[in-house]
């Protein structure tokens, strides 16, 4: 043997066969590319999942500690003495159906109510008498407002420049008393009033006027818009 390499001429069916198969090994790595891919993508987005959930759970988790740090009555002590907030309230006690109306147990007032102090107040648009304000107020677990301090006379006073029944009447023997059956102790009368010559044995409080002076007396049976409260 003279050491030179002999170099087998291939046919052309064989060329085609080559090429073939290295057109397949090319395409089975592209194959396996795409499914590696795919499966990174799978794992990626299981991961994103696993971390949602987790991360879901850690919230939970540190609402659940907060809530336990706070008392256990709610009824007892009003939400602004609490630590803790209203939505995580909410988060430990979950929307319930009670008396036709989805309300939250720890919901500061309901739709339509405004809350001051330790109190929630509803403006009413219907207009009637004094005894039927206090019934539909009644109905809504409340009754006319009371007004013991100043803050809730200046907080009653505030918006709307209408009329509002409020629940103080004239008993007899120049008595007035609120719907919770306790005697006036401080009056913000309007200059003239009360004036019962005129019938006047109901209280009307008048929105937007000077708070230190804006309630009139007036017939029980006129009808007129009314201010609820409830605690």
């Amino acid at each position: 043997m003279d050491g030179n390499v002999e170099m087998k001429e291939l046919t052309l069916s064989e060329v085609h066969e080559i090429e073939n198969e290295e057109k397949d090994e090319i395409e089975d790595v592209y194959r396996r590319v795409r499914m590696y891919k795919r499966i990174s993508a799978l794992f990626t987005i299981l991961s994103i999942v696993l971390l949602a959930v987790v991360f879901a759970l850690a919230m939970k988790l540190t609402e659940v500690q907060s809530i336990q740090k706070c008392p256990e009555s709610f009824a007892v002590k009003q939400l602004d003495d609490l630590n803790c907030s209203r939505q995580l309230c909410q988060a430990m006690y979950p929307s319930v159906q009670a008396a036709q109306h989805h309300v939250y147990r720890c919901a500061q007032c309901e739709p339509g109510w405004i809350k001051f102090q330790n109190s929630c107040y509803f403006k009413s648009k219907e207009r009637l008498n004094w005894q039927e304000s206090r019934e539909a107020c009644q109905k809504q677990d409340g009754d006319l407002a009371v007004i013991y301090s100043e803050d809730v006379q200046k907080f009653l006073s505030e918006n709307e420049g209408l009329l509002y029944w409020i629940g103080l009447r004239y008993v007899d023997k120049k008595t007035w008393k609120w719907s919770d059956d306790k005697e006036l102790t401080k009056s913000y009368w309007a200059t003239g009033q009360p004036n019962l010559d005129s019938q006047g044995y109901c209280t009307l409080l008048r929105g937007r006027a000077a708070h230190m002076s804006n309630w009139y007396t007036n017939y029980c049976e006129a009808i007129s818009q009314y201010i609820c409260q409830k605690n």
